[in-house]
């Protein structure tokens, strides 16, 4: 849990930009804003949930109020956001993701198997032949099929990676 809040933290400096300050005017205005006054804080706080909400500050802003300004500002905090996502180990985000890299994985294996191309992309082919395939391993000579179809699956692997090597 620690080594992950100093992993967010190091995010947010990023995030605000405030990496661009040497390390001893970070550790002084962070010293400033621990001892600050109540008031001062949740100026603060507001201003910290404005920007996570993507909305643009005053003309003062660090965009100087350029046009596009808001763009700059949603960057790092979206990829603040989608790190955090990233790192979310609920159960349930854990399992999603998991389904997620599963189905990519599956739809890599249609497309370098060259049905995209070979069938002009038209998906109703493409889930008709999986179709037919799905209908073949219910027959008795199942075993036989998973068999043939293993050997061929594991040469054509090969014939891949070394086309990458």
């Amino acid at each position: 849990m620690k080594s992950r809040k100093q992993s967010l933290l190091g995010e947010l400096v990023i995030a605000t930009g405030a990496d661009d300050l040497i390390i001893e005017e970070l550790a002084g205005a962070l010293l400033d804003a621990a001892m600050a006054e109540r008031s001062a804080r949740e100026a603060w706080r507001k201003r910290g949930a404005a920007f996570f909400r993507g909305e643009r500050e005053g003309a003062g802003s660090r965009t100087g109020g350029e046009q596009g300004g808001a763009a700059k500002d949603a960057a790092p905090r979206n990829r603040l956001q989608a790190k955090q996502a990233r790192h979310d180990t609920r159960d349930w985000q854990v399992k999603r993701r998991e389904r997620t890299r599963h189905l990519i994985e599956l739809g890599g294996l249609v497309a370098k198997a060259g049905l995209v191309e070979l069938t002009d992309d038209e998906r109703a082919v493409i889930l008709e032949l999986l179709v037919e395939a799905a209908a073949k391993l219910d027959r008795p000579d199942r075993e036989q099929s998973l068999a043939l179809w293993r050997r061929r699956g594991l040469r054509a692997f090969a014939d891949v990676g070394s086309k990458f090597q």
